[in-house]
């Protein structure tokens, strides 16, 4: 939940997280990948802990336009990613225009963890008119054009924020609105390669004391962080193959098998502790892949 927020959703996403727009020519599929890998789509990509992230790349264009020249070469940029079937990638165009202006952010949804997530909360998202075989755009837009504390919860949920953090983040936003006065809070960031902080981002109260689903969080956020840093230096650094190259290793094979949370838990099966090859060289042959030995093995 980044701070500094595509102003469309302006209460919910100032704290539900998406920075501010730059100009910049369209990025190429290996600059979307990478940016994907880097951020806190990681953990939507990594077995759907975060249902969908969004806001990796993002832009705004004049309030009287339904899309851009750049929002269609994004889009198609990102239908070249090598995603599977599981995950769904698109550019997202808000309902609301600030200051004249459009704002669009890049998203990549878990269809299966985002399936599950509308089955269990029901309550929340029927009233929406979301089903759980709507697509992930459908999804945003139902949330999108929601009232007010509906879109905050609904926006809060499928970004895989603890449902606690969700409800206060709700009502403090209420009493906001009703008297005026801040409502005062701390903060939980957890780790993106670009950055510790300001990423994968949630308010909490003002004087919080861990919970379960914070240490949670934590734990599988620190772990597959760890292996990714580690691929990125294999992939990135060592081997130049570049971020394609790189996603499509990381998502087939699995890097990291997780179930459906049930409600707020998904779980890791044991495995054998991984440890980096570094391929001493690569055939002429060879496209990036996993069939490139650039790749984490088991002992």
């Amino acid at each position: 939940m980044r701070h500094a927020t595509l102003n469309a959703c302006v209460a919910v996403l100032a704290v539900f997280g998406l920075a501010g727009s730059t100009r910049a020519a369209p990025p190429t599929p290996d600059v979307l990948a990478l940016k994907m890998l880097d951020s806190e789509a990681l953990y939507t990509l990594t077995g759907g802990l975060k249902p969908i992230s969004e806001g990796f790349w993002q832009t705004r264009f004049p309030a009287d336009q339904d899309t851009s020249p750049e929002v269609d070469a994004v889009r198609a940029a990102l239908k070249e990613l090598p995603l599977g079937s599981d995950l769904e990638a698109g550019v997202y165009v808000f309902a609301t225009p600030f200051d004249g202006k459009r704002p669009a952010a890049a998203f990549v949804a878990h269809k299966p963890s985002l399936r599950a997530l509308v089955e269990r909360r029901i309550d929340v998202f029927q009233p929406l008119g979301i089903l759980s075989a709507m697509s992930p755009q459908r999804v945003l837009e139902l949330i999108d054009r929601a009232q007010r504390s509906a879109r905050w919860r609904g926006f809060g949920l499928v970004f895989g924020y603890p449902e606690y953090a969700v409800e206060f983040f709700v009502a403090a936003g209420e009493k906001q609105a009703a008297t005026g006065k801040f409502v005062e809070r701390d903060f939980v960031n957890l780790p993106t390669f670009v950055s510790d902080r300001g990423r994968f981002v949630y308010a909490v109260p003002k004087g919080h004391v861990e919970r379960a689903e914070d240490r949670y969080l934590k734990s599988m956020t620190a772990e597959i962080f760890i292996r990714y840093r580690a691929w990125r230096t294999v992939y990135l650094d060592n081997e130049k193959l570049g971020a394609v190259a790189l996603l499509r290793s990381w998502l087939t094979p699995p890097t990291v098998w997780l179930r459906p949370p049930e409600p707020t838990v998904v779980l890791l099966p044991a495995r054998p502790t991984p440890r980096i090859v570094r391929p001493s060289r690569l055939s002429s042959g060879d496209a990036p892949g996993p069939r490139i030995r650039c790749r984490l093995l088991c002992r």
